[in-house]
């Protein structure tokens, strides 16, 4: 269906070539493919790359950079491509091992004294590998890094309070924040940061000279993709996410475009070489694609893949080996693939959080390899449609929770005040009207009345206040990460 918000591109303008591409018949036919999903998904723009045995056959941009606004995407147009970064990490670290300045397997406290993490035999254990590879027990976590001002040595400090919810090298967990701590072991054995070394070290020997680590050099640029939300029935645009503001950015803060990411990728297929030079050893690179966390059998039927590497998902797709890795941050999302045996690297990029990225990469891949295609498309509107529907009878669900009369136990400025918690610092509740707001850094919560001392916010989460002996609120508990209990938040000014 073509929507009214698609309607400013005309179907000539849809798809426009950035740089020329050599012909590939088995890709015949795929603007339509991209036309169709960008038109379902409501997606304003989005950039797709194929490199094939050295050869660029494909680098397209599609629709537009902004919303309402007449700025083509091309494939020199820059995007957030989020967790593909991890990846970047992953080299970063590499060429530290590459220098001598660190191994794989040497724990992390024989290079930083002071870092901790909440369970004190990870603490003693964990190494550069670890932190790469999703295994240190730690669940997401990643409210904290939406909600709280830190610098990045601040947050490494921090990771001391966050709870696990499994045991070390128990299980894959992904985990965005043991990324920032390998980014930021990377730059301080460097003498520099993370993102001085992308540069150094990937940047400029791969000559990807579009690319940047920063949101604020992104919006300097006179060619960068505008993050898209769908609210309403209509396309708006969001706020650019700036990763460093959250002490973040090894995790996800490489803006980059297609004709940079093709680069890339043929760096990887190259075995570390690019411009005839060898970046990072053939060694480091067989680490880099080698797997290490086996995945469980829930994650790897959702990704197709059997294991994580160092930056990378690992698998197998008829017969043809793949590394993978995928990306979503405020208004982007991204996905790569490389097939080694066959030479072949792909990329999409996108500027709404939707799933046209991995829709794309599937149909490109079957079409490469020679597979019969399937609607990948419709898969994802169907399971979509699911997801809506389990999202709606929740809120039906804890709507019907509600006691009939049961009012808060005390008046709701009472319930105001100072709260702490060592990883997330000072907030603040404040009434408003008949709700309470709780006030972090980036990030306000809502809280409606719920039942007695708890509040619903987010539709389905609870908020629960503990009142001590003397009839004053002493805590307040909130599920910031669902895999571990509540934060324990103590009164402060009490």
């Amino acid at each position: 269906m073509l929507l009214c918000a698609l309607a400013w591109v005309s179907e000539a303008a849809l798809v426009h070539a950035q740089t020329p591409a050599e012909p590939n018949t088995a890709i015949a036919g795929i603007d339509a493919d991209v036309e169709r999903a960008m038109k379902e998904l409501h997606v304003p723009g989005a950039a797709i790359g194929v490199i094939e045995d050295g050869k660029v056959v494909l680098a397209k941009g599609y629709g537009v950079r902004e919303i309402g606004k007449p700025g083509m995407v091309d494939a020199d147009t820059l995007f957030d491509i989020g967790s593909m970064t991890k990846s970047f990490t992953a080299v970063t670290v590499a060429a530290m091992v590459d220098d001598g300045k660190l191994k794989w397997d040497v724990p992390v406290v024989q290079y930083i004294p002071w870092f901790r993490l909440y369970d004190p035999v990870a603490t003693e254990l964990i190494t550069p590998r670890d932190l790469l590879t999703h295994r240190s027990g730690l669940p997401r976590h990643d409210f904290i890094r939406m909600s709280t001002y830190l610098t990045r040595e601040e947050l490494m400090h921090r990771l001391r309070y966050l709870e696990p919810s499994r045991s070390f090298r128990d299980v894959f967990q992904y985990n965005n924040l043991t990324y920032t701590a390998a980014g930021y072991l990377a730059g301080q054995v460097n003498g520099s940061t993370w993102e001085e070394l992308v540069k150094q070290r990937i940047f400029l020997p791969l000559g990807m000279t579009h690319s940047s680590t920063s949101a604020v050099d992104l919006q300097r640029s006179s060619n960068f993709a505008h993050p898209h939300s769908y609210e309403d029935g209509k396309i708006v645009t969001v706020p650019i996410y700036d990763y460093q503001k959250f002490g973040v950015g090894p995790n996800g803060a490489v803006n980059s475009s297609v004709n940079d990411m093709l680069k890339y990728l043929e760096f990887h297929l190259d075995g570390g070489t690019a411009g005839g030079k060898q970046v990072i050893s053939a060694a480091q690179m067989k680490e880099l694609h080698a797997p290490v966390t086996v995945l469980e059998p829930n994650m790897a039927a959702a990704t197709g893949a059997y294991a994580y590497a160092l930056g990378w998902m690992t698998g197998s797709y008829h017969g043809h080996s793949f590394l993978e890795h995928g990306g979503s941050i405020n208004g982007f999302t991204s996905d790569m693939i490389l097939f080694p045996d066959s030479r072949i690297g792909i990329v999409v990029l996108n500027n709404r959080g939707t799933a046209l990225p991995q829709i794309i990469t599937k149909d490109l891949r079957d079409r490469l390899l020679g597979v019969n295609s399937h609607d990948y498309l419709a898969d994802n509107l169907a399971a979509q449609a699911k997801f809506e529907h389990q999202v709606s009878d929740e809120k039906k669900a804890m709507e019907a929770g509600r006691i009939p009369d049961a009012k808060a136990t005390l008046p709701l400025s009472k319930y105001a005040g100072t709260y702490f918690h060592p990883a997330y610092g000072k907030i603040h509740v404040i009434q408003d009207g008949n709700n309470l707001t709780v006030k972090f850094d980036a990030i306000d919560l809502t809280l409606q009345h719920y039942n007695y001392d708890t509040f619903l916010y987010d539709d389905t989460d609870i908020a629960q206040f503990h009142i001590g002996d003397s009839g004053k609120v002493t805590e307040m508990l909130l599920p910031l990460e669902p895999a571990v209990k509540p934060f324990v938040f103590t009164r402060q000014d009490e």
